[in-house]
């Protein structure tokens, strides 16, 4: 039995052209992954019990800007902060290439190398 469109999917067959629904497609694929990645540094900072001033601190960034970025419904982080904040909360992220190989970006290991030789200093 096929899917009944909601409203909202009849509204967007209707008012887009076959290119704009795709890149409207893409424009909220990108905005859901963007919510998961920000729900999950929070929910992993709260889980650990770390406020945000010592994430930013762990992380090298400044303190207002990832109170912004944790609690701003536009928040949108750049690529280099959100792997900073990643790996200074310990999450690793590996990407799976089409042919199956698998590519680390973020290594929490790297993060904590960078905080043995900043103390070292």
């Amino acid at each position: 039995m096929p899917k009944k469109k909601t409203a909202h999917q009849a509204a967007v067959a209707a008012l887009l052209s076959e290119a704009e629904r795709v890149e409207h497609a893409r424009r909220v694929q990108a905005l859901r992954s963007r919510n998961t990645l920000l729900t999950v540094l929070e929910a992993t900072r709260e889980t650990q019990g770390m406020s945000k001033r010592a994430l930013a601190s762990r992380a090298g960034l400044e303190a207002s800007g990832v109170r912004r970025l944790l609690t701003s419904a536009a928040a949108n982080p750049t690529t280099d902060n959100a792997f900073r904040l990643m790996a200074a909360l310990g999450i690793a992220l590996e990407a799976k290439l089409p042919t199956g190989e698998r590519v680390e970006l973020v290594s929490p290991a790297a993060q904590e190398h960078i905080a043995d030789s900043a103390a070292a200093a």
